[in-house]
């Protein structure tokens, strides 16, 4: 029952009191009580007495004998037993972080984010070496159903999508291209209306919500996969146009004559950052992101990711 690591003496003064409680309810004797807490039953007796005259209510029944608690000292000892969870908790973070933060981190990224999301798991990997984790990348709205269903702890993904009981910090910002293999000049841009004409091979995990419902109003999609590979390969035959992110250009840099033209109009701008449930971006793994986010050896990697489109506006 009692608190580990070290003896009750070394206590502040109302938790070692508490703590004394702790062990005559465990106990049922004061002098059972008092040795399980390495001091005197005099010195057990007085931390009581003292804590029900902070509190100005009578915890223990006096007696010769210990007869039980109040039900003023039932709900005090509820109370103690909190604190003990919490003194608890906030030893073993502190002591994670003097030996380097350990356990096990659940990182989920929209399919979208796919191309960013190896360079933080590196990074996070470099700083917090101690750290499990487990990576995995899924459909926007399946992302945003493990983290209400508690299965991820923090998720790289779209923030127009993550409405409600989230909490969402961007990281930043792509634009839609449509991509295609031909040697014919293209224009700077395009706009939705305009697609309706050309065989596209979709990839709707990469879209957000918004931009999937504007591709199924303006366009007839000839394939569509969750596969970049696949989507890739069907680029590649100067067949069929793809609507993607910016930085899929990465996945598709190899396609001869690969051009890529800026989608204009409503939806084509995607916002991306963390997102967890409320309260999830203040543990240490996510401030750790966070500060990750801010090195300059990621944003030059970031930079390169999402700009590697460029070479093949023309």
């Amino acid at each position: 029952m009692l608190l580990t690591g070290r003896h009750i003496s070394d206590r502040p003064m109302i938790i070692r009191n508490f703590e004394y409680l702790l062990a005559l309810a465990a106990e049922g004797h004061f002098g059972r009580a008092a040795e399980s807490c390495h001091v005197s039953q005099p010195t057990l007796s007085a931390g009581i007495r003292q804590l029900e005259e902070d509190l100005d209510v009578e915890i223990v029944r006096h007696g010769r004998r210990y007869d039980g608690l109040t039900k003023e000292g039932e709900a005090v000892l509820d109370w103690a037993k909190r604190m003990q969870r919490d003194c608890n908790a906030l030893e073993n973070e502190l002591a994670a972080r003097k030996r380097g933060v350990e356990g096990d981190f659940r990182f989920g990224a929209a399919t979208g984010a796919s191309g960013v999301a190896p360079v933080l798991s590196r990074r996070l990997a470099e700083r917090m070496p101690q750290l499990r984790q487990t990576v995995s990348i899924h459909d926007p709205q399946v992302i945003l159903e493990a983290l209400r269903a508690r299965e991820i702890d923090i998720s790289l993904t779209y923030l127009d999508d993550a409405t409600g009981e989230f909490d969402g910090h961007l990281l930043y910002q792509e634009r839609l291209f449509l991509f295609r293999s031909t040697r014919e000049p293209q224009p700077a841009k395009i706009a939705w209306e305009n697609i309706g004409d050309l065989s596209l091979c979709i990839l709707p995990e990469a879209l957000q919500g918004a931009a999937r419902s504007r591709l199924i109003q303006n366009a007839n999609p000839a394939i569509t996969t969750n596969a970049v590979e696949v989507l890739a390969a069907h680029v590649a035959t100067g067949n069929f146009a793809a609507i993607l992110p910016q930085s899929y250009a990465c996945y598709l840099a190899h396609i001869p004559d690969l051009r890529a033209t800026a989608l204009a109009g409503p939806d084509t701008q995607i916002r991306i950052g963390f997102v967890t449930l409320t309260g999830g971006l203040r543990t240490d793994p996510g401030l750790n992101l966070f500060e990750t986010t801010h090195e300059p050896a990621f944003e030059r990697v970031v930079e390169n990711v999402l700009f590697a489109h460029r070479e093949f506006c023309k």
